[in-house]
């Protein structure tokens, strides 16, 4: 028999208990409901189970103040939202033809070519430097940011710990996340409280995750600090950086549309793994305009169109671009900016 119980906590937090009866023993559902109650109650950090592991961490590890830290956990906000929207982003929950309008538009255009004539000479010093196109640099910092004008309106500091604290099988990695970001807000001496970003943590013009932050980022316009939050320079090069740092060829090929497309499951359509060559997919009937090289690995991409469905083949620098984000919508919106935007320069 089932027994259905639901609790209902503060904010927006609601838990269905199904219990099996017979099955599950009272220690295993006490457990259970100490787990939901501390999230349903939970206003700031301070009564979840991994916070003192995490803070433990912070201070024996990092050589951070204790009383310092149980103070940010008990002012930061759990968010219930960023557990949520992890699960149903738009590059995943919406059809091509719903996710490319919201990106590539006239006003992203027209707004691209500002971004590129305002910033032109470190945008021309980012593809000098690293390779990658001054079109290719700036569609990322406007799908991520629109060209810094959005660049989050949630604290890090609450988004990351949520996730640290609850987000299942993710939370080790929410919680290197977090403790990342202490980090660099240590070394850059800014308020962790105070950052502003993504429901999900991510930071500044380029929308990296602190970990990436590490990485990536560069001091482009060498003034001797690294700031992807307030400094577009540096923002520019390493959105470059990461590229690059990920397999960007110089000069190579992105992706060429398709004129005939047969699909079987020899093709593997809009997957990233890297076992198809040109000359493979042409030998299984792939009209391709535009062509590489026939040893060139290449990734059979099919999308919702207005129409119907599109097919386009991604090269090496395609794939390099989805490094950034691994959707196909996402991508693909990418070089369509970015198209768009150098072909209005």
């Amino acid at each position: 028999m089932i027994a259905i119980r639901e609790y209902r906590g503060y904010g927006m937090v609601s838990v269905i208990f199904i219990l099996y009866q017979g099955f599950i023993t009272m220690k295993t559902v006490f457990l259970g409901l100490v787990f939901v109650i501390s999230v349903a109650y939970a206003d700031n950090f301070t009564g979840f189970p991994r916070t003192q592991a995490i803070v433990n961490i912070l201070v024996d590890e990092h050589g951070f103040d204790r009383e310092e830290v149980n103070r940010w956990m008990s002012e930061g906000n759990y968010r219930q939202a960023s557990v949520s929207n992890l699960s149903a982003p738009a590059e995943k929950t919406k059809s091509y033809t719903q996710y490319k309008p919201m990106f590539v538009t006239n006003t992203m255009i027209k707004n691209g070519r500002a971004f590129v004539s305002t910033n032109k000479e470190l945008l021309q010093k980012a593809e000098d430097t690293y390779g990658v196109p001054i079109s290719i640099i700036t569609a990322i910092i406007g799908i991520e940011t629109r060209y810094g004008s959005s660049r989050g309106r949630y604290r890090t500091f609450d988004s990351l710990g949520s996730l640290a604290v609850t987000e299942g099988r993710r939370a080790d990695y929410f919680q290197r996340e977090w403790i990342r970001y202490l980090l660099i807000m240590r070394d850059q001496n800014m308020d962790p409280l105070e950052t502003k970003g993504s429901y999900a943590g991510a930071m500044g013009y380029p929308q990296f995750m602190p970990t990436s932050y590490v990485a990536y980022a560069v001091d482009h316009d060498n003034d001797g600090d690294i700031d992807i939050w307030n400094d577009v320079n540096d923002s520019i090069g390493s959105v470059a950086n990461y590229l690059k740092e990920n397999g960007w060829q110089r000069g190579g090929r992105i992706y060429s549309t398709v004129g005939n497309a047969t699909e079987s499951e020899a093709v593997k359509l809009n997957s990233f793994d890297r076992d198809r060559t040109l000359a493979e997919l042409e030998a299984l009937g792939w009209q391709v305009s535009h062509k590489g090289e026939p040893n060139d690995v290449v990734f059979p991409v099919r999308l919702e169109g207005e129409s119907g469905p599109e097919y386009w083949l991604g090269y090496k620098n395609f794939w390099v671009v989805s490094r950034y984000n691994r959707s196909f919508s996402y991508t693909m919106a990418v070089v369509q900016l970015a198209d768009a935007i150098k072909s209005s320069e």
